[in-house]
């Protein structure tokens, strides 16, 4: 996964990802089916903490994406986390960005209109 390059990914990104949350950590995801690869950006407050503990979560992060970077769509990615993230383990940090990813890139069906 690379980081995100343009502007406009991040307006894709504000005005129509799907997202997904468990615990402080949301995702949110556009699907981009003619790129190569998926770029990714975290968003990574001041209420989390100061530059060492944004920066060690921000790294923890990354280890858990790169881990699960095969098995995903491709796409853009915002993967926020809220001040009580730098609290979590290991562990527990994979399972709910897990389940963040799970939610924003689960398909959505829709069920065609009968009156239609």
């Amino acid at each position: 996964m690379a980081p995100i390059q343009s502007h406009q990914t991040y307006a894709d990104l504000r005005s129509r990802a799907v997202r997904g949350r468990s615990g402080p950590i949301s995702v949110g995801f556009v699907p981009q089916p003619t790129w190569l690869r998926s770029e990714v950006a975290y968003a990574v407050g001041r209420k989390v903490g100061g530059a060492v503990v944004r920066n060690r979560l921000r790294r923890r992060m990354r280890a858990v994406l790169a881990d699960k970077a095969e098995h995903l769509p491709v796409g853009a990615y915002l993967v926020r986390c809220g001040p009580e993230s730098p609290s979590l383990t290991f562990e527990q940090l994979k399972e709910a960005m897990t389940q963040a990813l799970e939610k924003a890139t689960a398909t959505r069906r829709t069920t065609p209109n009968p009156a239609q």
